[in-house]
């Protein structure tokens, strides 16, 4: 099995061919993650270079800010399975500080990205979340850990947030406002409340943009109606098949398909030709 370009998967010489095809160890596809699931519907290439070539991925300003904001906020709300009250602002800034400077360390800054700025904008989205959402979340799961059967399929993750009502709270950052929820998201969160105890079915992903003045998006998604189970029914096998069927392309119309969100652009231009978008 060979990779566009001529270069064997398997070592030594090859003919260059169509698209990235390699024998894939089944053990990496026999047990899957809404990530893998969503990183290989987005790209295949993508996919394979991840988890197949574990090849590394580097850590941009905008990956930089949103683990680091991730960190502090789950920081927050391990105390508060105890505690039930937030943390001071104080504390969970000085939480966040720490974060940043540990993720920005080994961050790979475009010239245009100013390390100060990315980390005051993540500040303030901390600051944001912990103002006007986490007052009212009681936490009852963090970073937990759950395993299920989706359409035949093992399927397994960490759900980042179960509140105390069953409900599945995802976070994330953006630069921009969302119009809604995508598909890979959904997928995510119908997986998360398929698969863990205690779950409601509701789930609610808040989102808080990336600019001048930070802004937090709530938006509410019902994933225990038969329409949404279906889909990741549907899709878990699709995508397993997929996966073993070892042929690899790269989608380069794709929204993260850059130089600036995707550490593989350059093996994938190496692979297949072509320019990635900057």
């Amino acid at each position: 099995m060979t990779a566009a370009g001529g270069v064997s998967v398997n070592g030594g010489a090859a003919a260059a061919a169509p698209a990235l095809t390699a024998r894939v160890d089944m053990e990496v596809a026999s047990v899957l993650s809404p990530s893998q699931a969503k990183t290989f519907v987005a790209c295949p290439a993508k996919w394979y270079f991840r988890y197949v070539e574990r090849l590394p991925e580097y850590v941009t300003g905008a990956l930089a800010v949103g683990r680091a904001v991730h960190r502090a906020l789950e920081g927050n709300f391990r105390q508060k399975l105890s505690s039930r009250v937030d943390m001071p602002v104080g504390a969970l800034a000085e939480m966040y500080e720490q974060a940043a400077a540990e993720e920005f360390s080994h961050a790979d800054l475009r010239d245009e990205e100013d390390p100060a700025e990315l980390k005051d904008l993540g500040r303030r989205c901390v600051l944001k979340y912990l103002q006007e959402a986490a007052p009212e979340i009681q936490p009852a799961l963090i970073e937990h850990p759950v395993s299920g059967r989706i359409g035949g399929v093992e399927v397994r993750g960490y759900v980042d947030l179960m509140d105390v009502e069953g409900r599945i709270i995802d976070l994330k950052t953006s630069s921009k406002k969302p119009a809604g929820i995508s598909a890979d998201y959904k997928l995510q969160l119908a997986t998360y409340a398929a698969i863990t105890p205690g779950a409601s079915g509701i789930c609610r992903l808040d989102t808080l943009t990336k600019q001048k003045t930070v802004q937090l998006v709530h938006q509410t998604y019902h994933a225990d109606n038969s329409t949404e189970r279906l889909y990741i029914e549907t899709m878990y096998p699709i995508v397993q098949d997929g996966m073993k069927d070892g042929r690899y392309w790269p989608v380069r119309d794709g929204h993260l398909c850059s130089r600036k969100y995707c550490s593989f652009w350059r093996v994938c231009e190496r692979e297949f030709g072509g320019t990635v978008n900057g």
